[in-house]
């Protein structure tokens, strides 16, 4: 077994047992200094699981986030080690998404997003990661990485996964004037608002607030002409695609 598929096994049985877990971790390099994440499986059944890892961290400085999906089974026989075994897709069969929220001082907004992106090849994960270089879109604040991660399903023909909520982080870190973090947690069908460059909630032509609905599911069905985006090394030595962030505001224009 190779030691990414015992890393998983082990998540595995330490998520069954105790579901979304929170973490906070300092590290060694100032890339990897302080970074917030959770990870649990979003989709669970006997032939199909679907585990996600969501990450918010300040980067080189103006934040970072990260969302890892991976598909898995069971391993034979007799139905041992529920999803410990790697499954591998199609390409274009796992799909990653990432909003980046921030916190206005009362309620969570949309900062920012990236597009849908899918495996590029035959494989059983899928990981994104999206940077804010040099300063945080939104301005000096509390954010969050609202993460999506899906599998297609051929048998029921339709996306198997959900949302996973990172936890919080004040960017940019080397600030000392963080306020107190938010308690509100943001959730998968609730409307939010957005926020552009300077902190202000964005608004449509006719004057009246954007919204989005967080936790949409993918376009239906695999997307063949989607976009794979460009696979780096990630210092942790996996393979990341990197995925560009869309302001709300952009969005809006669209």
């Amino acid at each position: 077994m190779s030691t990414r598929l015992r890393t998983s096994l082990l998540r595995s049985l330490i998520t069954a047992a105790a579901g979304a877990m929170t973490f906070v971790l300092l590290g060694s390099t100032p890339a990897a200094a302080h970074y917030v994440y959770q990870e649990a499986h979003v989709y669970r059944t006997n032939d199909l699981c679907v585990h996600e890892r969501s990450e918010i961290s300040h980067g080189d400085g103006g934040g970072y986030s990260r969302v890892d999906v991976s598909s898995t089974t069971v391993m034979a026989p007799g139905g041992t080690f529920p999803c410990s075994l790697a499954l591998a897709k199609p390409t274009n069969q796992i799909a990653a998404k990432i909003q980046v929220l921030a916190w206005n001082g009362s309620a969570w907004y949309v900062c920012a997003e990236t597009d849908w992106l899918y495996n590029d090849n035959v494989g059983w994960q899928l990981i994104i990661q999206s940077r804010m270089l040099g300063h945080p879109l939104c301005g000096d604040g509390w954010y969050g990485t609202m993460g999506h991660g899906y599998v297609w399903n051929p048998a029921t023909r339709d996306w198997k996964g959900g949302t996973m909520w990172s936890g919080n982080h004040w960017l940019p870190d080397h600030s000392l004037d963080s306020a107190a973090a938010p308690a509100e947690v943001p959730e998968a069908g609730d409307k939010v608002g957005g926020l552009d460059a300077s902190g202000a909630v964005v608004l449509d032509a006719d004057g009246a607030p954007v919204t989005v609905v967080l936790g949409a599911t993918p376009p239906d069905g695999p997307d063949t002409a989607a976009d794979a985006g460009s696979t780096v090394v990630s210092e942790d030595g996996a393979a990341v695609v990197e995925a560009p962030l869309h302001s709300l505001s952009e969005l809006a224009t669209r």
